[in-house]
């Protein structure tokens, strides 16, 4: 079976590729420690807001899916998922998803 990490990652990627325009520039990268899992996802500086969608629509769209997968497969995993859209190298725009939400 899949780690939750590879499952997220694999899930954010194949959605967020669907979405833009240049699915080549997509990078999503996945961190694990003891208490959070953050995916970080990287698209071309002009996509970000296609990512995050009108008033964060799409991005907390991409959340609850993400939590659904999260809870389903894994609901004695008690990690924290962040989920990060990084607009450039000094700034980010990031939606939490709590373990037991």
């Amino acid at each position: 079976m899949e780690s939750m990490s590879e499952m997220l990652k694999k899930y954010v990627e194949e959605t967020i590729k669907k979405i833009v325009d240049k699915p080549k520039e997509v990078d999503i990268n996945v961190s694990v420690s003891t208490k959070t899992i953050i995916v970080q996802i990287k698209v071309a500086r002009d996509e970000c807001g296609k990512v995050i969608g009108k008033h964060g629509r799409t991005v907390d769209a991409l959340k609850t899916i993400c939590l659904a997968i999260k809870n389903t497969n894994f609901s004695g995993d008690s990690r924290h998922v962040l989920l990060e859209v990084l607009e450039d190298e000094n700034s980010n725009f990031s939606y939490r998803l709590r373990g037991g939400d």
